[in-house]
């Protein structure tokens, strides 16, 4: 079914307003800002103006997943502590221990060479030789003086061993109370005097010191990959963050800025990314439209009508997802009717629009609720199987059958999500409830369909299969008053809407609109039906009495009778087009010639008897016309045979083709001669030869009327 045009708003407005670009543009413009201003609220969480100490009024529920960067960071900060001290070994420490003691043995070996000194004097200068980083009792320098050169040998190499292991590791001042022990253990099994024992135990003793440096940078590297090692704590979507009459302490605080739930926090980014949402959705259904629906291009109100369906749906679902916050019920996504609009769209525009819109719901869908993968899924299946189901749709009942199919649709893909999504959680009640929802919003869908349908199609004038078929009733009040007030000229209109409806279907033409604007071309016959010669039951024309002006002017203003007829009667603009332009601007050749007759002075002009035009400007309106034109010539004729109707269809297909009346109709060639093949096919049927019923003998007459008085 193409779509049709536009009734309203009135054609009096400006052509640019129609078609302008720049229009077009406001109007995509205007609508991203309605569905901006419609789900942006959605988007962002309400906010609170909470301090530590205050007590909230009201749960508060986490609306997304989020870190908890508080509980994070201290178990992150107790991973760090548990990290120790590092320290590297400084080997200078030991290599000038052990210098200290090699200066030390060095002065024992040279004392003990200078047999000259006294034994205090000796000391004395062995005292002052001591390093100051040696500490060393005058007991063990004594000691010293007095052991023999091979136990002092012995003594130097097994002291300078034992510092050696002592030094040659971590050496902390926590070790140097287990030191003592571990001296007294290496000494066991060396076979040396008590004395030299004690020189070696407190020697090496007073060489040991610490040689384990802090290190900063290690210590610090390794409580960073604790740190890292730590996972980051989250608040799960849905969870309890504070209760109702809970106090608020600065953990609770910290997840609410976490959750971005503060009213201290702007929030410009999600602002921002929510008007990229809308402007690239918006972007996507005009570039749509600009590349593949022509006729919308060509029509802004028709625009207008697809924005007022896009919006219609944008607030069934703001509407649902504002009671479901109300009363936290989530389930409540698989209630919205958003078939509604992909049924709509496909009756008054075509399937494949209808298709893309439905990607287009379903984001609605995904901005209203929480669950929004699930809720997204079902309201986009569900808008697909409106859309498919109501593809053909040409009576109203079967609005009903697709919102079956709906439910049906919505049913099964609630229960897949259901599945997918709840695990192995029983609630069987649950589960129940949420088919019953689906089960409503298809019912609830074909209710809202069947209820808009006839608002668009009466506010806008658009036309559906459906609205044709109803204009097409005989009971139709215009089509009464043809049939009581120009019976002639209702008959003929039955004939023209048959041969019109044939040759539609060859041409690529609207069978059903040609066939009813061919029943509605003639209705301003009505005002002076005698006027017309197929409602003279008599031989009496009143044509023969008045001027043939005057007689133009009569036959003429059927045409502007019949728009003002059906302008009262809302009918559609293309109903209202085919009757304006079915004429075209054909002259009145009856009338001008007689008009030449009786003017001898040639002063007559061929265009002041012509009809007013304009010319068919549509497939539909020139099949009318043509058809018009046929059927009163051949109705004419006073024995039609194929070869002359043949003969009269192609003279006057020809002369509306000279005359230029089809030059705006979109008809080729080609179309034309199939347009009269159709009307050949079609005419014949009606004028075929008829065989002639003999009169019954007078004696079988009688006898059959004894017959059945006896009967």
């Amino acid at each position: 079914m193409p779509i049709g045009n536009l009734a309203w708003p009135p054609a009096a407005l400006p052509g640019t307003w129609k078609s302008s670009r720049g229009v077009r543009v406001l109007i995509y413009v205007v609508l991203g800002l309605i569905l901006y201003g419609l789900f942006v609220g959605n988007t962002l969480p309400q906010k609170y103006n909470f301090q530590v100490g205050a007590i909230s009024d009201v749960d508060i529920k986490a609306p997304t997943d989020a870190v908890d960067t508080l509980a994070t960071q201290q178990r992150k900060d107790d991973a760090a502590a548990k990290v120790p001290k590092q320290y590297t070994v400084d080997p200078s420490v030991e290599d000038s221990a052990l210098q200290d003691l090699s200066h030390l043995f060095s002065s024992v070996q040279e004392l003990a060479g200078q047999t000259s000194l006294s034994p205090v004097q000796r000391f004395q200068q062995l005292k002052a030789a001591v390093p100051p980083g040696l500490q060393v009792s005058d007991d063990v320098l004594n000691s010293l003086l007095s052991l023999s050169p091979q136990e002092l040998n012995t003594v130097r190499n097994e002291t300078n061993r034992m510092v050696e292991q002592f030094l040659g590791r971590e050496f902390g001042p926590e070790d140097l109370a287990s030191a003592p022990s571990e001296v007294d253990r290496q000494l066991v099994g060396l076979d040396l005097s008590r004395n030299a024992r004690l020189v070696i135990h407190n020697l090496t003793l007073g060489s040991l010191r610490p040689n384990k440096l802090y290190d900063v940078k290690r210590t610090e590297e390794l409580r960073q990959q604790a740190r890292d090692s730590v996972p980051d704590v989250w608040i799960q979507k849905g969870e309890i963050v504070v209760r109702a009459g809970e106090r608020i302490t600065p953990e609770i605080l910290s997840r609410l800025r976490d959750l971005n739930l503060l009213a201290e926090q702007p929030n410009y980014r999600l602002f921002l990314g929510f008007a990229v949402v809308i402007a690239g959705l918006v972007s996507a259904l005009a570039l749509y439209i600009e590349r593949i629906q022509k006729k919308i291009v060509e029509s802004n109100r028709l625009l207008v009508v697809l924005g007022l369906i896009v919006v219609i749906v944008a607030l069934e679902v703001k509407g649902v997802s504002m009671i479901s916050r109300q009363f936290d019920l989530t389930s409540l996504g698989y209630f919205v009717p958003v078939a509604v609009g992909s049924m709509l769209v496909t009756m008054l525009f075509d399937l494949s629009l209808a298709v893309f819109v439905s990607f287009l719901f379903s984001f609605f869908a995904a901005f209203g609720f929480d669950d929004s993968f699930a809720v997204q899924f079902v309201s986009l299946v569900g808008a697909l199987a409106g859309a498919f189901a109501v593809a053909r749709v040409k009576q109203r009942f079967v609005i009903v059958r697709a919102g079956f199919v709906v439910a049906i649709v919505d049913m099964i893909a609630i229960a897949a999500m259901r599945a997918l999504f709840t695990g192995s959680e029983p609630g069987i009640y649950n589960f129940l409830r949420t088919l019953l929802l689906g089960l409503a919003n298809g019912m609830f869908s074909a209710i809202l369909t069947t209820g808009l349908l006839p608002f668009f199609e009466s506010a806008f004038g658009l036309l559906t299969p459906m609205r044709l078929l109803e204009l097409s009733n005989p009971n139709h009040p215009l089509l009464r008053k043809l049939l009581l007030e120009a019976p002639g000229t209702y008959h003929h209109s039955l004939i023209v809407g048959n041969l019109a409806e044939a040759a539609a279907e060859v041409v690529g033409a609207d069978p059903l609109l040609c066939r009813v604007g061919a029943y509605y071309h003639d209705v301003g016959k009505t005002k002076r039906p005698a006027f017309f010669v197929e409602n003279q039951m008599t031989r009496e024309n009143p044509h023969d009495k008045i001027a043939p002006s005057l007689s133009h002017l009569i036959i003429t203003s059927h045409v502007r009778d019949g728009l003002e007829l059906q302008e009262q009667h809302r009918l559609p603009e293309s109903i209202r087009d085919i009757c304006a332009q079915h004429h075209g601007t054909t002259v009145l050749w009856y009338f001008y010639n007689k008009a030449l007759e009786q003017d001898k002075s040639g002063t007559v002009s061929v265009d002041s008897y012509r009809y007013p035009g304009p010319k068919p400007r549509s497939k539909e309106a020139a099949v009318v016309m043509l058809c018009d034109a046929v059927e009163a010539a051949v109705r004419a004729m006073a024995r039609p045979t194929p070869q002359r109707i043949e003969a009269v269809i192609r003279k006057i297909i020809r002369d509306r083709l000279q005359d230029g009346q089809l030059d705006e109709s979109q008809l080729t060639l080609r179309d034309l001669d199939q347009v009269a093949e159709a009307f050949m096919r079609t005419l014949n049927g009606i004028y075929h030869p008829r065989i002639e019923y003999p009169e019954p003998p007078k004696a079988a007459t009688k006898a059959e009327s004894r017959g059945g008085a006896q009967g």
